[in-house]
């Protein structure tokens, strides 16, 4: 007899989604958590799910905009609104709340494939040991909660906080347990996963805090090969408490899959 095998953590907590009238309902594990919030792809990933549930349609993600605007976690409710729909495209609007107020905004666009004769492309993948060699994140008190749904390997350095003079992460990343979920949803839990690029230059530590996330879909079926996602974010501003970053993920292949970029506020 054959086993079913046991959902992933991702899945489970999606499995939690309940289309109610005309919003969602959904419950965000302390599993997710980065002290008193929920971990902003988390949050995300939640708000796609749910604008994709209530609003169905064949075209991929294109494109999200998301701010954080507050803390969200436990039961969550999700509320979306059509901002546009027409032949070639379908905006939506998507909030998350909870008991502890609103907490997530977003808008999602979904759009597919064009002909076109631009076939142009400069994000070429940086060099990068294969994940296989590299160690990864060891336990350690501060790590936040939801990191350890993911197999981190950095590219170099041995600390989850690890250093560099010039505000950069790159790091292979990849879930502990799989997803069956969507692969946007997937990308969206997992691409906002590297600490700020600011906090590499830290020379004493502070809190941080994603104010926003702009996600910009690059293919319209993405995939990878066992699970391994490499992912870089670079900041090249940081003063009077505020950074600016690029986020880039590549598939292991060297494909680019999602390009972004964030601000994040800092008290240090």
């Amino acid at each position: 007899m054959t086993e079913t095998p046991s959902p992933s953590a991702l899945d489970a907590l999606l499995s939690t989604l309940r289309v109610d009238g005309d919003g969602a309902t959904a419950h965000i594990d302390e599993g997710w958590m980065q002290g008193r919030t929920a971990y902003g792809g988390i949050s995300s990933a939640v708000a796609l799910a749910g604008a994709m549930a209530l609003h169905p349609t064949e075209a991929p993600l294109r494109y999200a905009q998301i701010s954080f605007v507050g803390p969200v976690g436990g039961d969550c409710t999700v509320e979306t609104r059509v901002l546009r729909r027409s032949k070639s495209s379908l905006f939506i609007d998507a909030g998350v709340s909870s008991d502890a107020g609103f907490g997530t905004a977003a808008v999602f666009a979904f759009s597919p494939d064009r002909p076109s004769h631009l076939d142009h492309n400069r994000l070429t993948m940086p060099d990068a040991p294969d994940p296989d060699t590299l160690s990864p994140v060891p336990e350690h008190k501060a790590r936040p909660s939801f990191t350890r749904h993911f197999d981190m390997r950095p590219t170099s350095g041995p600390r989850f906080a690890w250093k560099s003079e010039v505000g950069e992460y790159l790091t292979w990343v990849r879930f502990v347990e799989e997803p069956a979920c969507h692969p946007a949803v997937a990308l969206l839990a997992m691409g906002d996963a590297l600490p700020p690029a600011a906090m590499a230059l830290f020379t004493e530590f502070g809190p941080i805090s994603s104010m926003n996330w702009t996600v910009n879909m690059l293919t319209a079926a993405p995939r990878t090969d066992d699970g391994w996602w490499l992912l870089s974010a670079k900041t090249g501003y940081a003063r009077a408490g505020l950074s600016v970053q690029d986020m880039m993920l590549w598939n292991r292949a060297g494909e680019p899959v999602l390009s972004g970029s964030q601000a994040i506020a800092i008290y240090a």
